[in-house]
């Protein structure tokens, strides 16, 4: 609080009338010894008849110490029963004559303490010499033993004692001062305010911070707190000899901070020696403060998207507020998850959007290890999120928030998550307070709609699934940090995918001829098989482009050759049980039992040898659906055939009792159902493709 009187200043300001004009404000002349204090202006206007000294008002301004605060410009109230106080005192008249104590908080030092004055204090060691007591962490004493007056005292004993005196080496002197019915009063440093941008002027000195706490994080040694301001973010830490400091904080609150400023490694941090949690009126300003400021500095980049497109232009308004949501996320250090499906085009989304995210946490986040808790790419073999990775999610997310107070996180489906089969996990996830956004080019189902934070989906724009999960995401990741270069991830996915029509600019402007960005889907498709569930961004990143670009040449095409022998291998093999024959309405249909003519957990896997037989037999044959087939799923494929599988899959299930699911595009995709249904199944599944015109 400041002195109303003169409104912090510490002085006022007294009018009186001037003494060489006597208030007329005219002078016909002056007094000579003045003259060396006139300026040349004053000079003149004495010349005018006009008084200098006061300008002409007859009045001149005086400044006074402050006799309400005694110039301290301060004002509060008692620290024990709140009555209106000034000048530096921290207690009124009435209560200075009551029992009392003071309570040092850890920023207050030497220069805190007052001799006589009675302190709180904790027992740290009884020696031969006497017994040392703790006044706060930063303040010891020692109470003499011929001061202890047969006393006994043990360790972590909470007592009383007066300050004897202060040596010129800073020891403190004590003596027990026990009292009975007394009250406490807590004395806190004043240090000076600073918004977390400014820290780097204040290296090594005591501040005071407010701000929010986003992330926390127990190490072996201290608590790790994020806080977050209008400014910025830094972290804070609070020693507790491996302990949870502070455990009645939590994230989200807001906080002050009383700290010293340091430099760890590159980064500034504080480490705390208070802090409390704010309540009310000051805490709601703060939020909204962080917040609105949140709101700007979350608008994404745009200048252009890489290719011209009115599919993109149409998908842009959506596209931005997925970016918008992201970098919100990162500010705010809530965890997001990225599950991409495994192949070539889910892994160029889950890691397009992954290393824009990973950037702006590195410049944006004062933890060096931000990077690793914020930002968890996850790989799902299945081409939906399955209720196997969503409880691995859930999981996780749940022991994170327990062990660190992380938030649930915002999960972001790549390559999956358009439909109706996604929809079990979606809400799973949901019910513990997930978001759930969706950036795929799966035919989408409407009912998936009603779970989802965001979808973006080129079919919701006039588009098909030639604008693969790894072109939206790229530009989702140009508007998250536009200075990172993704181009060759857009193409990679574009040709992995078989993709055509004017997505096809991505491979021109990627600078790869097309067998070369063929090659690196192909790596990227083998290493992920053998992967199986891990993410692996190191080896992944290797592939791409990110890490020595002679080491990738080699990388590339030492997978990619294994990859081809692999293929050739097991179509040659499969070729001879591939059963072709053309419908009556001239649709022709193969069959392979994948099961019988191909390997087991070997690559390729069903799908992709699914995919190689029918490129090879589509060169043939102009309408041609390819079914690949085992005891308990069927992969379609499909060249000139109007297909609706996500349809075909829901008339599926209202024709036959056999646990059938799946999905995907329109023209490809896949069925799961159960084993002894399985000739019932395939029989309704031809069924239907005859039925086509």
């Amino acid at each position: 609080m400041i002195c109303e009187a003169c409104n912090g200043k510490g002085y006022v300001e007294i009018e009186q009338p001037c003494k060489i004009c006597n208030g007329s404000g005219k002078a016909k002349g002056f007094d000579p010894k003045i003259t060396a204090e006139l300026g040349e202006e004053q000079l003149k206007l004495f010349m005018k008849g006009i008084c200098g000294v006061c300008k002409g008002k007859g009045k001149i301004k005086t400044m006074e110490v402050c006799k309400v605060c005694n110039g301290t410009g301060k004002a509060g109230r008692c620290k024990i029963c709140g009555a209106k106080i000034v000048g530096n005192h921290d207690l009124c008249a009435n209560c200075r004559r009551k029992p009392h104590a003071y309570l040092l908080k850890n920023s207050c030092g030497l220069e805190d303490i007052r001799l006589n004055r009675v302190y709180v204090g904790k027992v740290a060691s009884v020696t031969d010499i006497g017994v040392f007591v703790n006044l706060n962490k930063r303040l010891k004493g020692l109470i003499h033993r011929k001061n202890l007056n047969n006393a006994n005292f043990n360790e972590d004993d909470e007592i009383l004692v007066k300050v004897s005196g202060i040596r010129t080496s800073g020891d403190i002197d004590l003596i027990p001062s026990p009292m009975e019915n007394y009250a406490i009063v807590e004395v806190s440093k004043d240090a000076p305010f600073a918004q977390i941008s400014e820290l780097e002027k204040f290296l090594g000195k005591m501040v005071e911070l407010k701000g929010k706490v986003t992330h926390i994080r127990q190490t072996g040694g201290p608590t790790i707190f994020t806080i977050l301001d209008e400014s910025g973010s830094v972290n804070a830490a609070a020693f507790e000899g491996g302990d949870r400091a502070y455990p009645e904080i939590s994230v989200d609150e807001v906080v002050r901070v009383i700290g010293i400023v340091k430099r760890r490694d590159t980064k500034i941090q504080v480490e705390i020696l208070e802090m409390e949690r704010l309540l009310g009126e000051e805490a709601y300003k703060i939020q909204k403060s962080i917040q609105e400021e949140l709101e700007k500095r979350s608008e994404p980049t745009f200048t252009s998207f890489l290719i011209e497109s009115d599919v993109l232009d149409k998908l842009k308004d959506e596209m931005f507020k997925v970016a918008k949501e992201l970098k919100k996320a990162v500010f705010e250090s809530r965890p997001i998850i990225i599950r991409h499906h495994w192949d070539a085009d889910g892994t160029c989304g889950g890691v397009a959007l992954e290393k824009a995210l990973v950037e702006l946490v590195e410049d944006v986040h004062a933890d060096s290890e931000a990077k690793y808790y914020l930002v968890k790419r996850r790989v799902s073999r299945a081409p939906f999120y399955e209720l196997e990775d969503v409880v691995r999610d859930i999981d996780e997310s749940l022991e994170d928030a327990d062990k660190h107070g992380d938030k649930i996180p915002l999960v972001v489906l790549v390559d999956n998550g358009s439909g109706y089969e996604d929809i079990p996990a979606i809400q799973q996830f949901l019910l513990f307070g997930a978001d759930i956004i969706t950036i795929d080019h799966h035919f989408p189902d409407k009912e998936v709609d009603r779970y989802l934070l965001h979808h973006v989906n080129p079919y919701k724009a006039g588009g098909d699934s030639n604008y693969t999960s790894g072109i939206l995401c790229v530009e989702i990741a140009r508007m998250i940090h536009p200075n990172i270069d993704l181009k060759d991830l857009a193409a990679v996915s574009v040709v992995g995918d078989r993709s055509e029509g004017e997505v096809l600019k991505y491979v021109d402007i990627s600078g790869l001829s097309k067998e070369e960005l063929y090659d690196i889907a192909l790596a990227l498709e083998y290493e992920g098989f053998y992967l199986r569930f891990r993410a692996s961004s190191y080896i992944m990143h290797e592939i791409l482009g990110f890490g020595r670009k002679d080491r990738q040449k080699k990388l590339v095409e030492m997978l990619s050759g294994y990859a081809k022998e692999a293929i050739e291998e097991q179509v040659k093999t499969a070729m001879e049980g591939v059963k072709v024959q053309e419908l009556p309405n001239g649709i022709v249909l193969a069959a392979l039992d994948v099961e019988n003519y191909a390997r087991r957990f070997t690559f390729p896997p069903p799908g992709k040898l699914t995919g190689e037989i029918h490129d090879r037999l589509k060169k043939k044959h102009n309408r041609l659906v390819t079914i690949g087939y085992g005891p308990d799923f069927a992969i379609i494929r499909s060249e000139g055939v109007e297909l609706d599988i996500p349809k075909i899959v829901k008339e599926l299930q209202e024709e036959i009792v056999a646990g059938v699911e799946g999905g995907g595009h329109l023209v490809v995709g896949s069925i799961k159902f159960i084993p002894a249904k399985r000739k019932d199944v395939l029989a309704k599944l031809a069924a239907k493709i005859s039925s086509i015109q």
